[in-house]
């Protein structure tokens, strides 16, 4: 650990096509985490300890944890694809669609294939993920996938824990669940592939999370978001089988707690959520897996796989009111669901895993996602995202179908009316702007809603170096540099951009980081420095 900081890394990819090549960068992140002390919510203040890699805060604890043990932020977010004029980077457009993912080649509409297209997105995530327990900054994932965590996810109600990076989820409920006689906690991390990460970084653009956008919250088809789910590990209050035996364990604490002391959290689920263009009802594919702890595992690593398909949701099934429904065409539960999981559907069964609720379903919950940006800064956390996820109680059934629309993700739900009880939606709706849709993302609503609603302020933003911050950071502000043809055992380097980099990169005869548009810039008399 450091009390100073340089980049990390800056990731910079270049390809030859023809006569031009393409540069692909991303945000630069801290040599070493720093720690500092702050107030619980981010604001100044002591009592409690924050950890930055980067922009963002990794997480604010009472009781900060060994540096070895420590969760990091994944929010080196890519730039884009560079725009090259006359040899010259002059900005970065987006990303384009994927047409060749593995899970284009099933079609989710024919029931044959669903097995099939639920495999092809397990192994995609997992491939990568599991052999690292899920840390996707792991130097073993040089050149493969990347993956990305949302930032100002670390106040408020339920803030990241320091150790994995969780966030506390609904709570098993014994009533709910046949084989706990007691309550027990649930926790859970999201992770976004790249395509996914350009559109966090577009959102947060900048360390001040009040300048943050929402109206660039919309992804690019081929986006995929996975979230692993865990249950609070307590032999003692399990009936029958522990049907998480065997399941891949992680210790986390407390942010709260100021002895640091940990527990045992068990996986249970795994969503994934993919931007899927043939999903004409809504523009995602959504799918549910829970842990099957009698499959064989070759190894404690392998115990992942153990993941076993619930189900697939591409659209809400508004039409169907009652369990049983035949017209229910848009979610589809897999017939071997293994015990104690099965059976446990979200309503009138629609998909859902044993942490969510069954008052509503995935697809459902996630159709919320939405802001209002007017009330940015206002103090206030539902006024600011308009809508709840699970409509109340005291709605009647009618009022309740507003939750089981199918919603395109660039169209907002819509704002709920205090003089109905918040069942019903403001008719006409609030047109956007104001009101933002962020494309069935709940971790950027959650995110928005802590930083720009509350106001929770960014604890890092006192560490970050000078160079860093978007109006000095050459890379960000899109600085132009000279771009050369590189061979291809040169398409990617990974460094910390110190002088001596530069100096080696010369001198082996590929461009420097200032030529690509990056720093640092070799004054005349400098001398090589080491670290």
């Amino acid at each position: 650990m450091k009390d100073h900081q340089g980049l990390k890394r800056t990731m910079v990819t270049v390809t030859l096509v023809t006569a031009t090549v393409l540069a692909a960068g991303c945000r630069p992140t801290f040599d070493e985490p720093v720690r500092d002390g702050t107030g619980q919510d981010g604001e100044p203040g002591a009592g409690y300890t924050v950890q930055c890699s980067g922009w963002f805060p990794d997480w604010i604890a009472r009781s900060a944890p060994p540096e070895e043990d420590s969760f990091q932020l994944a929010q080196d977010y890519p730039l884009g694809v560079p725009v090259v004029e006359d040899g010259e980077i002059t900005g970065w457009d987006p990303f384009e669609p994927t047409t060749s993912a593995p899970w284009l080649n099933h079609d989710f509409r024919v029931e044959a294939e669903r097995l099939d297209y639920l495999q092809a997105l397990k192994q995609y995530v997992l491939e990568d993920l599991a052999p690292y327990d899920f840390v996707p900054q792991n130097n073993a994932l040089s050149g493969k996938k990347h993956w990305y965590h949302v930032p100002m996810m670390t106040s408020g109600f339920f803030p990241r824990e320091p150790r994995h990076g969780l966030t506390e989820e609904r709570a098993l409920r014994a009533d709910e669940q046949s084989w706990l006689s007691s309550n027990v906690g649930a926790y859970g991390i999201g992770l976004y592939n790249k395509l996914g990460g350009y559109t966090i970084g577009q959102v947060f653009d900048h360390p001040d999370p009040m300048q943050a956008d929402p109206a660039k919250g919309q992804f690019i088809d081929g986006t995929v978001v996975v979230k692993v789910l865990f249950a609070e590990h307590d032999p003692g209050v399990i009936v029958g089988a522990d049907p998480l035996a065997h399941s891949p364990a992680w210790q986390i604490q407390s942010p709260d707690d100021p002895s640091g002391d940990t527990f045992e959290v068990r996986l249970l689920q795994m969503d994934v959520a993919v931007k899927d263009p043939r999903s004409t009802e809504t523009g995602w594919v959504f799918a549910t897996y829970v842990y099957n702890d009698a499959l064989p595992a070759a190894s404690p690593e392998d115990r992942w796989y153990n993941l076993t398909p619930v189900g697939l949701a591409w659209g809400n099934d508004p039409d169907v009111t009652a369990a049983g429904d035949p017209d229910m065409d848009e979610n589809w539960i897999n017939p071997a669901v293994p015990a104690p999981f099965a059976g446990m559907t979200g309503k009138h069964g629609r998909l859902n895993g044993p942490v969510d609720n069954p008052d509503s379903s995935c697809m459902s919950c996630h159709s919320t996602a939405q802001v209002r940006a007017n009330l940015a800064g206002s103090d206030s956390f539902m006024p600011y995202k308009g809508v709840a996820f699970i409509p109340n109680d005291s709605c009647s059934e009618q009022e309740k179908m507003n939750w089981f629309r199918n919603i395109d993700g660039s169209e907002p739900f819509g704002v709920t009316t205090p003089a109905s009880g918040f069942c019903d939606l403001t008719d006409p709706p609030l047109p956007t702007p104001p009101v933002h849709s962020l494309d069935y993302s709940l971790q950027l609503q959650l995110a928005l809603a802590l930083s720009q609603g509350l106001g929770h302020p960014n604890p890092c933003m006192g560490v970050i170096p000078e160079e860093h911050l978007p109006e000095n950071n050459r890379l960000l502000l899109k600085h132009q540099g000279q771009v050369e043809a590189m061979a291809p055992e040169d398409m990617e380097k990974r460094s910390v951009r110190g002088k001596r980099v530069s100096s080696e990169r010369l001198q082996s005869g590929l461009p420097g980081w200032q030529q690509l548009g990056m720093y640092p810039k070799l004054e005349e008399g400098d001398e090589i420095e080491g670290r």
